[in-house]
């Protein structure tokens, strides 16, 4: 089956053998009576050549291991790259079989293994050091198989809290208008992922956003799950957006809100770029964790910077600050939507970055949209995060 695989010229076609042999073999295994709690594919070198070298630079997200110094930083420069068909088509159709995937390439476990990138000048691949990569590979099995590697801590007498993500994707031809997905995250560290409904385009600045019922119902849907899992629905709702909050979106937001009898909500727009950065003196960026308030309703944040414990920048690109807009604010405390936003940057276990870019929220509708585009619509997939990663 794999020089069948290699052998087909035919991309798609290759992509598809490949995700129905893989998907074959999981659905063997969760038909057992003790079906296991995870499954790792490890994709053979020659099946990684044919279905993941068909693009001109990787995707940020295309395996775990992907080493820190062969990723593109999520502050460096925004460039288009093709989506890892592979991966989102497999994530996809093994949803349905309620057990989480890990890929693996044999870089991970031998260092032995090469396998060539079809990039302007073929270069090895390389990888990170062994504890690093134990570290990503065992921190990621835990949380897949149920376990939560750590939480965001709490005061006590806070109002518990839960934290949504709304974004949106292309559909596979490209073309079709963006979908909206959800990214639920509560303080226990528990993932939920929602698929909405179809994205519009505001006609003055072609912004995706949801019509309001849809975005009544995402929202409707999300607190309702989140209900299922604690027993009662948070005393406060944080909504971040990479786009702006549309009003006839902010009015179905606010409806469910309603609903849902929550009185507390904070709407917080983060554009993908500052226009505001702030220099220190010496050679070093500043601090991760600086803030500065621009007005009332902004604030910049530095969720990558230098860290006082390394006395240095551990990064390759200069800095660029979060910009949070509240667009709605019910929480008075600026300071702790800011700390919670830099908590939220440290929820990704699909890796050791302690300093990412990016809350979990806005981080995961990246790996989210890539799957969701091959689940087909009127199904509805599995919510849990852990199948996404």
């Amino acid at each position: 089956m794999i020089s069948r695989i290699v052998s087909e010229k035919d991309d798609d076609k290759a992509v598809s053998l490949a995700v129905e042999v893989f998907t074959n073999e999981v659905k063997v295994l969760a038909e057992q009576d003790q079906p296991p709690q995870v499954v790792i594919c490890a994709l053979p070198v020659e099946i990684i050549e044919r279905v993941s070298n068909m693009r001109t630079q990787p995707s940020e997200d295309d395996q775990e291991d992907v080493p820190a110094d062969e990723k593109e930083p999520e502050d460096a420069p925004v460039t288009d790259r093709e989506i890892d068909n592979f991966r989102g088509a497999l994530k996809a159709t093994t949803l349905a079989l309620r057990i989480p995937i890990q890929i693996v390439w044999p870089t991970t476990y031998d260092n032995d293994a090469v396998v060539k990138r079809k990039l302007a000048e073929l270069s090895t691949r390389k990888v990170q050091d062994e504890a690093t990569r134990a570290w990503n590979f065992f921190c990621a099995l835990y949380y897949k198989a149920g376990g939560t590697p750590w939480r965001m801590v709490r005061d006590q007498r806070e109002y518990s809290a839960t934290f949504m993500g709304v974004s949106f994707f292309e559909g596979l031809d490209g073309t079709s208008l963006q979908t909206s997905s959800a990214q639920l995250f509560d303080e226990r560290g528990e993932g939920l992922i929602l698929k909405g409904g179809p994205g519009l385009k505001d006609k003055a600045d072609r912004q995706p956003y949801l019509s309001s019922l849809d975005a009544f119902n995402l929202t409707r849907t999300a607190l309702q799950s989140y209900k299922k899992e604690h027993g009662n629905y948070p005393a406060r709702l944080v909504i971040h957006k990479t786009s702006r909050f549309h009003p006839e979106e902010r009015e179905g937001f606010q409806k469910a809100i309603e609903q849902s009898e929550i009185e507390i909500a904070d709407f917080i727009w983060m554009p993908r770029r500052s226009p505001v950065r702030l220099f220190r003196n010496g050679v070093y960026p500043p601090l991760r964790g600086t803030a500065m308030r621009l007005d009332d309703a902004q604030t910049i944040l530095y969720t990558r910077g230098s860290v006082d414990f390394f006395r240095t920048y551990p990064g390759l690109y200069v800095p660029n600050p979060l910009l949070l807009h509240a667009q709605r604010r019910d929480t008075p405390d600026w300071n702790l939507l800011l700390k919670e936003t830099l908590a939220l940057t440290k929820m990704n276990w699909n890796g050791t970055q302690f300093d990412g870019a990016l809350p979990i929220t806005l981080k995961a509708a990246r790996q989210v949209g890539d799957i969701l585009k091959y689940v087909p619509d009127g199904t509805t997939p599995d919510p849990r995060y852990r199948f996404y990663m």
